[in-house]
């Protein structure tokens, strides 16, 4: 019984840790816009996983992440085969124009964001290794990575 709670405290403190780098590496003020942000992300990477690769998703992340991936979702839900960095970011670019409180100023923004979070979710949580987000989208993320150690 101890282990089980032990992993859990331990799976929400990665959770903290994890939005309190997100906030820093992108100098947000607002942990709210830095939760919508995750939000964000994580919808739209839902919408393109079928349902065996949303289900292993889930079973990594801790329960804020798995609240924060299902809000909103319907089980009929349209899926989008997102396939690279800049069709995912569109995305969410296009969402969050149409939403009150935007959260980014532009398109660049956006990608840095995205990058930022999809990074610190791999880092966390290892999200790549879970084999759900296509092919051409890892590379370019690990291209990413690449291009910031530099």
């Amino acid at each position: 019984m101890t282990t089980i709670t032990e992993n859990t405290v331990n799976r929400e403190e990665q959770a903290v840790k994890f939005f309190r780098e997100i906030k820093n590496d992108l100098g947000a003020h607002s942990t709210q816009k830095i939760v919508k942000l995750v939000r964000a992300v994580l919808s739209q990477l839902r919408k393109s996983f079928s349902h065996d690769q949303a289900s292993a998703f889930i079973k990594k992340m801790p329960s804020l992440f798995q609240l924060l991936f299902v809000t909103n979702w319907r089980y009929e839900e349209e899926q989008n085969s997102i396939k690279h960095l800049d069709e995912l970011v569109d995305e969410i670019y296009q969402q969050d124009k149409k939403s009150s409180g935007t959260l980014f100023s532009s398109e660049v923004d956006a990608l840095n964001a995205v990058i930022v979070v999809l990074r610190k979710l791999d880092k966390f949580f290892g999200i790549i290794g879970l084999n759900v987000l296509h092919y051409p989208l890892t590379q370019e993320l690990k291209q990413a990575a690449i291009e910031d150690a530099a």
